[in-house]
């Protein structure tokens, strides 16, 4: 198996937006997948990274966007626009190395009008540490962007939700205020109540396999492991 076979999926509302994947037998620190997926230039490609970021954001707003081929009226499109930007985002915190498309989300957010009750009237972008046990570690300089703050969520990859799931009640514990999770690719839809907003999901590859490593079916069928990967790439192995 070669990565070099990869094939892009497009994503539905916009051509220009693409997932790399390449099927095999994978293998991350928790699970066995069947495809790998390949974000790096989604997260690293600045034009990329904007492209995300708006398909991001318009997560939060389609629900009531109006359109003037509908006969609106100007008036009533900047009526539904204020509407469905009364949600507050203070503090976008990025994991999978997604701090790039988290300062464009922060940035489509303010232009979307979302609000913040910071006193600069801008969002705090923060990359969380983590423990050896996978626990979110918050610094004391850190903790006043967590504490009463609007927060927004932006990852890679919503699989099985569990380390996500952890992080949130990390950040629940800090005093802060979750107000939506965004992924470039989802496998669940909802992580403790919260809505998983994903760019890509399962729908866009049907095949897509999640296997406990003792249940893999590639596994059992003594298929060779391809790659060792996680959300910042992969290593083969020969």
């Amino acid at each position: 198996m070669s990565m070099e076979n990869a094939i892009k999926i497009y994503a539905k509302d916009n051509d220009k937006l693409a997932l790399k994947v390449t099927k095999g037998h994978f293998s991350s620190d928790r699970f066995h997948v069947n495809y790998y997926i390949d974000m790096s230039s989604l997260k690293m490609r600045q034009s990329s990274a904007v492209a995300v970021a708006k398909a991001m954001v318009k997560k939060y707003v389609n629900r009531v966007e109006l359109s003037k081929s509908f006969g609106v009226s100007e008036e009533m499109l900047q009526y539904s626009k204020a509407f469905a930007t009364k949600r507050t985002i203070d503090t976008v915190i990025c994991m999978d190395g997604c701090e790039v498309i988290g300062a464009y989300v922060a940035q489509e957010l303010s232009s979307m009008g979302f609000s913040t009750t910071n006193a600069h009237k801008t969002s705090y972008i923060i990359t969380p540490e983590f423990d050896s046990a996978g626990q979110m570690v918050v610094r004391e300089n850190i903790k006043p962007m967590l504490k009463d703050k609007h927060v927004l969520v932006v990852l890679a990859t919503a699989m099985s939700g569990h380390t996500i799931e952890k992080s949130l009640r990390c950040i629940e514990s800090y005093g802060g205020i979750v107000e939506g999770i965004s992924v470039i690719f989802g496998v669940v839809n909802e992580i403790e109540g919260h809505p998983v907003n994903a760019v890509f999901s399962v729908e866009d590859i049907p095949d897509f396999r999640l296997s406990d490593p003792k249940d893999c079916p590639d596994c059992k069928n003594h298929v060779k492991m391809d790659a060792i990967i996680n959300s910042y790439g992969y290593t083969p192995l020969d």
